[in-house]
Formats: structure tokens, C-alpha cells, sequence
């Protein structure tokens, strides 16, 4: 390992791309499999031990170990289908592999595949399929496929022994599969156009809306959001809600607050998304709005809502949970109106088709005590936010513009092209950008990235990208001139 990460160092030192102090950050760098045309997400989780596990999407060519559950390709092999399977892996602290194997059936284990880890080092690997072949268990809360796609979950153990896996959904289409665990309770968010998704008795939103895209481009994001609470087992829905308005409404991010409320944070184009009455937005101001909504552990009851936007179009990709009366929220904005505070770091709207922001919402005043954009010229998304132990709020996101604020001693400090994974970090204000670096090859395209920030000043990222060059210190795949799911992992406390 340390003769790979020393080859890697002096290779980019002797292209006079970063410097050797920023060199050292990076822990390792990992090609993982051929993504094939799949277009899913690439997430991870990190045990107790350090343990990373990953998953992806892939059309063949996985790597695979020896005691894997699935050992070779079962999706499509029509070059015009899309989709294919998805595949976990587990890496060692420092990148090794230690376990790797397909999942899927002879249909699409398709787009947004999430992942979530619980208390023991259970691991769950939530996808959208419309495979009907897949294996669940015994006690299963649905056996069969019951729709054009449903939702599918499997459960390995820590030492990726197979335990559980069920369907989950209605008799139309449930997709856009997110997984979060809390308190023993495994959460099943996605979306649905079933008027038959299975909710339980003391829902909040018995009924399906009705949901309909404002256009042709986003046939594909129709529908209402679901939240289903699961038993560890996956044998039980514990309880199980509709939410969302007449037109598409999506989650991005999901956390916990105090008594395990859920907050989740996205975005709308349902001008009747369910407000409160205190909200501090309670109408649409463009043609689609961010939200920001804390339910019930039981889903009995919406706790608060608020739409969060300006008039074009707006999103809220990342909470951070910063205490009872404060979440820090991440995203995209379109509008130059987009409301930031007087305080911000940057109060201008740059330009180009998006900028990201950072916004600290105060529940008790019901109001962003800060709020500022983020970005340059061209495109900036803001993916992810957290919170170092030193207090300081840490950023990914991804960029297309030149003149995106990095700072001097940026682990790359220029942008050659495509769309550019960022990483910031900020002081405890907000007001003081510390560092900024993008990161990745040259001319690359990096798609949802999924990023944790990990005790000890450790920041993992896992997402798709195109680029040959991606600076790689592991290759468990070759990379083409198509997507690949990469990881890099990346020492912060070393800047």
C-alpha cells in the first residue's frame, strides 16, 4: 500500500498538479466496477472498525470474491435496455478488498440504489427493480414483485452473510429507493404513482395525490414520496405514510432529530406540498421550491414544513442536525432571489445554470439565521453537508466552473473541463471559507456524489464519473471512456 500511495504521490508531483502536504490527504483512491450504462448511485457506509461498504450498479466485468452471494451477471444483455445489477462490496480502512458480489435478477436492479448500515454492522442494500426473480426470505414483507418496479431490500450481516430481503410496493411504479436507520428502525423512502402503496392505519397522508409531472422531460421523477418504517427483519412495516402534492415531489436527504423525528429535505413542483401554518415559506415562489419537513417517528403527524426557495428553481440536497432548533441545509439554487442573509459569505447570485448554498434554519425563530450562495460562474451543486469535531462545517458538492473560490492550497486547484467533484470547509460562522479544492481527473463528469464525513477528519466519497485519469491508487476495474464507480477517501485533518 505504501508503495502504491508513494507511486501515486511523485506521479502527480511530477505533473506539478498538487503539492506534496496536499498529496498526503489522500488515504486511497479506488476504481470499483464498470457502471455498464446501469446510471445508478454509488453509496457507502463505514462500520465501527472502519470498514467501508459500497455499492453500485454495473453491467458485468464486477470483481468478485470467492464466498460471494452472487457470483456472476443475471440483468439485462440488450445493448438498448438499460439497467443491470447492482453489486456490494466491502473495503478494508485502507481500500483493500475484502468482499464483493452481484445483486440482481433477470431484470433492472435500476437507478438510486441507497444503502444504510445499522447498530450490530448490518448492512442494507436498497434498489429499484422490476426484477422477478430476486431471492427473499421466508418472512418477507412482500414476496413477489407487485408493480412495473418496486422497491427491493437485502440485508448481509458485517461479515456479508445474506439474512433478509423483501419487495416492498404497490401495483404501479415505486422507485427512487433511500434507506436510513435509526433507532432499531430501518426507513424505506422513495417515491410511487401506486394508489395502493401500503400504508399504515394512523398515516398522516392516507392517499395517493395524484401526482403528475409538469412536463415530459421529468416523466420520470413522477410521483408522491412514501416513508415506510421497517423492522430490522424486514418482516414487518411498522408504519407507512403517503407525502407530496399534485405534481412531483422528491426527497434528497434524510436525518434524525430529537424523540427520532425525521426531517427530510428536497424538492417540489406541488404549489399544495403540506405546509404548516408557521412555515416560514407557506407557498411556491418559482417553478420549483426546496422543502424542508419534520414528520412523527410514527408518521402520524407533520411536525413542520416549509417550502425554502426563490423563483426559479430551488433544491435541498443535505441536513445536518445541529441541535433542536437548528438544521444546516445544503443545495442548488436558480434564482437570484434566492433568500441569504445579510452576513453571508457571498450575497450575489454568480451566474451559469445553478449556484450552490448553505443555509443555518433556526426552528425556534422559524426563520435562516445565515444563508449564502455558493459557487462560480458555470454550475455548482452543494451535495452534502457536516460537522467536523473542531467545529467546522465541511461541503461536497460539484462544479463546473472555473473560478470557483479554492483556496492556495487546494489539493487541485484548476478545473480542466466536465464537472469537477468541490470539497469545502468552513468556519464554526459559516462567514470564513478555511479551504476548497476540486478533486478528480481531468475533464471528468461526477454525478451524485455520496459523501460521510468520518470521526478522526476523514472524508469518504463514492459517486459515478467519467475520466480516465481519475487519480486511482486502486484499480479493482479498468476505466473506458464511460461512467465507473470510483471512491476516494480523503484525510482532512492533514490540510
Amino acid at each position: 500500500m505504501k508503495l502504491i500511495k508513494s507511486m501515486f504521490i511523485a506521479a502527480v508531483l511530477s505533473a506539478g498538479a498538487i503539492s506534496e502536504a496536499s498529496a498526503q490527504n489522500i488515504v486511497f483512491s479506488a476504481y470499483l466496477a464498470p457502471d455498464g450504462a446501469v446510471h445508478t448511485s454509488t453509496p457507502s457506509v463505514t462500520d465501527k472498525q472502519g470498514n467501508i461498504f459500497v455499492a453500485g450498479g454495473t453491467r458485468g466485468g464486477l470483481k468478485v470474491t470467492n464466498d460471494a452471494f452472487q457470483k456472476s451477471y443475471k440483468g439485462h444483455t440488450d445493448e438498448d435496455a438499460t439497467g443491470g445489477d447492482a453489486f456490494l462490496m466491502k473495503l478494508s480502512p485502507e481500500g483493500k478488498l475484502i468482499y464483493s458480489t452481484y445483486i440482481g435478477g433477470s431484470g433492472s436492479e435500476n437507478y438510486c440504489l441507497k444503502m444504510a448500515i445499522d447498530e450490530a454492522g448490518n448492512v442494507y442494500v436498497g434498489v429499484t427493480t422490476d426484477s422477478r426473480d430476486l431471492p427473499v426470505s421466508g418472512d418477507a414483507v412482500q414476496k413477489s414483485l407487485k408493480g412495473e418496479n418496486d422497491h427491493y431490500i437485502i440485508k448481509f450481516s458485517n461479515d456479508c452473510r445474506y439474512i433478509a430481503s423483501t419487495y416492498v410496493g404497490g401495483s404501479e411504479s415505486d422507485h427512487w429507493t433511500r434507506l436510513a436507520f435509526h433507532d432499531k428502525i430501518l426507513y424505506l423512502i422513495g417515491k410511487t404513482t401506486s394508489s395502493d402503496f401500503p400504508v399504515s392505519q394512523g398515516a398522516f397522508q392516507k392517499a395517493y395525490d395524484n401526482s403528475s409531472p409538469p412536463d415530459s422531460l421529468h416523466r420520470f421523477d413522477v410521483g408522491d414520496i412514501t416513508i415506510t418504517a421497517l423492522s430490522p427483519d424486514l418482516d414487518k412495516i411498522l408504519y407507512s405514510t403517503y407525502l407530496g402534492g399534485k405534481s412531483i415531489d422528491h426527497v434528497r436527504s434524510v436525518s434524525f432529530g430529537m424523540k427520532g423525528k425525521i426531517i427530510l429535505t428536497g424538492q417540489t413542483y406541488s404549489a399544495n406540498f403540506p405546509v404548516t401554518k408557521n412555515a416560514y415559506q407557506k407557498s411556491m415562489a418559482g417553478t420549483q421550491d426546496g422543502f424542508f419537513t419534520i414528520v412523527s417517528k410514527n408518521l402520524s403527524g407533520i411536525e413542520y414544513s416549509t417550502f425554502i426557495g426563490g423563483d426559479s428553481t430551488d433544491q435541498v440536497n443535505s441536513v445536518f442536525v445541529e441541535n433542536a432548533d437548528q438544521c444546516i441545509l445544503a443545495g442548488q439554487t436558480k434564482s437570484p432571489d434566492f433568500p441569504v442573509t445579510a452576513n453571508a459569505l457571498n450575497k450575489r447570485y454568480l451566474g451559469g445554470k445553478s449556484d450552490g448554498f448553505i443555509m443555518k434554519f433556526n426552528l425556534k425563530t422559524n426563520k435562516p439565521e445565515y444563508s449564502s450562495f455558493i459557487g462560480g460562474s458555470r454550475t455548482d451543486w452543494m451535495n452534502y453537508v457536516s460537522k467536523t469535531e473542531n467545529q467546522k462545517y465541511v461541503l461536497v458538492g460539484t462544479s463546473s466552473s472555473r473560478d470557483f473560490p479554492v483556496t492556495k492550497d487546494a489539493l487541485f486547484s484548476t478545473i480542466s473541463g466536465g464537472m469537477d467533484l468541490v470539497i469545502l470547509t468552513l468556519d464554526n460562522t459559516l462567514r470564513k471559507l478555511e479551504y476548497a479544492t476540486y478533486s478528480g481527473g481531468s475533464k471528468q463528469i461526477v454525478v451524485d456524489p455520496d459523501a460521510r464525513y468520518i470521526k478522526g477528519g476523514v472524508l469518504q466519497i463514492s459517486s459515478l464519473c467519467i475520466s480516465p485519469d481519475f487519480p486511482a491508487m486502486l484499480r479493482y476495474a479498468e476505466p473506458d471512456s464511460t461512467w465507473t464507480n470510483c471512491i476516494w477517501k480523503l484525510n482532512l485533518k492533514q490540510k
